[in-house]
């Protein structure tokens, strides 16, 4: 079996094409192969919202045209997909995202050959979310990468710094993947920090506790994930926070993380360097373990156990999660208690007490990226989206609201269904170059609380929908001077059609 491994997250010396490399290999190899590949590219200054649409139609539908499966997130920040395909298929979808955009010359693509059928991921889904790596972050207030001053280490001069006694080796993964597998530095080392991270939401949190800075504090401060993925996001926050710290008080020696994460350090220490355990993986793979070490070995490291029986056990199976309703993270079971009861199932934070602390701890504020460095060049049509918003958001209550985005094909008695109230005058915004309505109003409610009651269910989660469009609703106080009714109006059922 061949293997073809990429590791790192940005690669500053752009490679040679993938689909004429691959090319040199035999061809019944490469027929014969399913392939594994994970990829990620941040996008800065983020994608507009159009570009985000765009970015999304161009990668699935590149992925259709090459047999690609997988699951993928696509936010405005950029890209990360985990596919499974057949072998050149996967290298020509790489060599399309490179073709396709200039931002994939620096990504550095990483391939496991010869997987078991099995684990064919069954079609691809690329998921349109906030953010790749789910901080709470989004957009424009996420900690910038350009000005991250962390610094990228190759697989060996991680593990060199390692044996540091000035240094402190972060977790930022979940801790239930610690539990199965983590580097474990010499004694006479850096120190291991595991935060009780249940969710990537609450490590901005736990970053701004005084304990975690406490531990940070005057150290060299060492991060590590699964692929390099979330690092980036972790030390460039890592970087911020310790910039807007005001009083001078809280300082590190540096900010360093591996490059290509755990996978890379995998294959460049096959046996396991300091490497202890399992690598915990969201794919079909389930985990990962150094190519030279033996089972015996890895038994020996087990330092989990069965949430059940609490014997030892380094395995996630049956997809079972902890008892605790606010909890629910993944537990390990083994195969003899995988039909106990779901109610002796808890996690070791659960069972240990923890209350939740971080999850109920005020989430740090940053300053907007775009307010604190150039502002980045906005596409016209989100800039008119953006004025539109603002001109009618934050004003005063009043009986008049306005209302936009609603659909083409509107009358009268449906928006009062849809307002859930009695619209006392209804005025149909015309534009003003054609004549034509396109979707806004302003309608004066028969009471103030009606007014309230439909502006405070517009800006609920899930919000005024119309089939499948979200519609507009803000106050419109009459500005001063206006004259409301305007005069000669006339409530219309329908909107006026412009006459030549």
């Amino acid at each position: 079996m061949t293997v073809l491994s990429f590791g790192t997250l940005f690669s500053r010396t752009p490679s040679r094409s993938y689909t004429s490399r691959f090319r040199q290999c035999p061809r019944g190899l490469r027929q014969m192969l399913s392939r594994w590949c994970c990829s990620i590219e941040y996008v800065e200054p983020p994608w507009t919202p159009v570009q985000h649409r765009s970015a999304l139609r161009f990668v699935q539908e590149l992925g259709r045209q090459h047999g690609v499966t997988g699951r993928g997130r696509c936010a405005m920040e950029g890209l990360n997909c985990t596919c499974t395909g057949p072998a050149e298929g996967l290298r020509a979808f790489c060599q399309g995202l490179r073709d396709w955009n200039a931002l994939f010359l620096e990504c550095d693509f990483k391939f496991t050959d010869g997987l078991d059928a099995k684990k064919k991921f069954k079609a691809l889904t690329i998921r349109k979310v906030d953010e790749l790596v789910a901080y709470g972050l989004e957009g424009s207030y996420a900690p910038s990468l350009k000005r991250n001053a962390a610094t990228n280490l190759n697989a060996d001069e991680y593990h060199k710094m390692m044996t540091d006694p000035d240094a402190v080796i972060i977790d930022v993964r979940n801790v239930y993947e610690s539990a199965i597998g983590h580097f474990q530095p010499p004694k006479s080392g850096a120190e291991l920090i595991i935060p009780p991270v249940r969710h990537s939401f609450e490590f901005p949190k736990w970053f701004q506790s005084e304990e975690a800075k406490q531990k940070m504090a005057g150290k060299k401060v060492m991060m590590y994930c699964t692929g390099g993925i979330r690092c980036e996001r972790a030390s460039a926050l890592m970087d911020q926070i310790e910039k807007a710290d005001e009083s001078g008080s809280f300082s590190t020696q540096g900010i360093y993380h591996c490059r290509g994460g755990i996978e890379r350090y995998m294959k460049t220490f096959p046996t396991g360097g300091f490497w202890k355990g399992r690598n915990y993986l969201f794919d079909r793979r389930l985990e990962q373990v150094p190519e030279r070490k033996t089972e015996e070995e890895l038994e020996k490291e087990i330092e989990s156990y069965c949430c059940v029986c609490k014997k030892p056990w380094a395995i996630y199976r049956g997809a079972k999660t902890c008892c605790v309703e606010e909890c629910k993270i993944p537990v390990i079971v083994c195969t003899d208690c995988q039909e106990a009861d779901p109610k002796l199932m808890k996690c070791p934070l659960c069972e240990s007490g923890d209350k939740f602390r971080l999850r109920n701890m005020n989430h740090p504020k940053f300053i907007n990226r775009e307010n604190a460095t150039q502002k980045r060049k906005v596409d016209p049509t989100e800039q008119r989206n953006v004025n539109k918003r603002l001109k009618h958001a934050g004003k005063d209550p009043s009986k008049r609201i306005f209302v936009g985005k609603l659909p083409l094909v509107m009358d009268a008695t449906k928006l009062a269904e849809i307002l859930e109230g009695t619209v006392r005058v209804l005025r149909w915004i015309p534009d003003r170059s054609t004549g034509f309505w396109y979707g806004s109003v302003f309608a004066e409610m028969s009471s103030l609380e009606e007014a309230e009651k439909a502006v405070r269910k517009a800006e609920a989660p899930g919000g005024i929908k119309v089939g499948k469009r979200r519609i507009v609703v803000n106050f419109a106080p009459p500005n001063d001077g206006e004259e409301w009714p305007p005069a000669g109006h006339k409530n219309l059922e329908r909107p006026p059609i412009p006459v030549s």
